[in-house]
């Protein structure tokens, strides 16, 4: 059974557009926030990858908008792992309400890669390991 990180983001005005409601982009660094808390959470240091010239970088995602947040909101941001594969990692992420509705769904792929040259790496055991517990991939 995989486990779900989250993390709450508060709606600050500077998130929001016009319309008084979350500029879509935002929906992505939420996202991205979590994502980062969620390794930094499992003892892993971006700042070490990227000392040792290593690290995820989003290869492809899909987005789908359900219903808007608006300034002051308090959100809920999931990440759980859908599938590990030797150099790569799927994330499944939700925004949620307070009242638990889904406002925001993301489907993002990451890639491990040498940060010179772009090539694939394999993830390291230590990080697959601890990577694991939150993974639903069934293979």
């Amino acid at each position: 059974m995989s486990k779900e990180f989250t993390i709450q983001v508060r709606v600050y005005y500077e998130d929001t557009d016009a319309g008084g409601i979350v500029y879509y982009a935002n929906y992505l660094k939420f996202c991205e926030r979590a994502r980062s808390d969620f390794i930094r959470a499992l003892g892993m240091s971006q700042t070490a990858m990227l000392q040792s010239g290593r690290g995820f970088v989003v290869a492809k995602m899909q987005a789908r908008f359900r219903k808007p947040a608006k300034f002051e909101d308090l959100l809920t941001v999931s990440c759980q792992i859908s599938r590990m594969r030797h150099v790569a990692l799927s994330f499944q992420q939700e925004v949620r309400a307070e009242d638990g509705t889904v406002l925001f769904e993301l489907s993002c792929d990451v890639a491990f890669i040498d940060l010179k040259t772009g090539e694939l790496l394999p993830l390291p055991e230590d990080t697959t390991a601890k990577l694991k517990a939150y993974c639903n991939d069934e293979a």
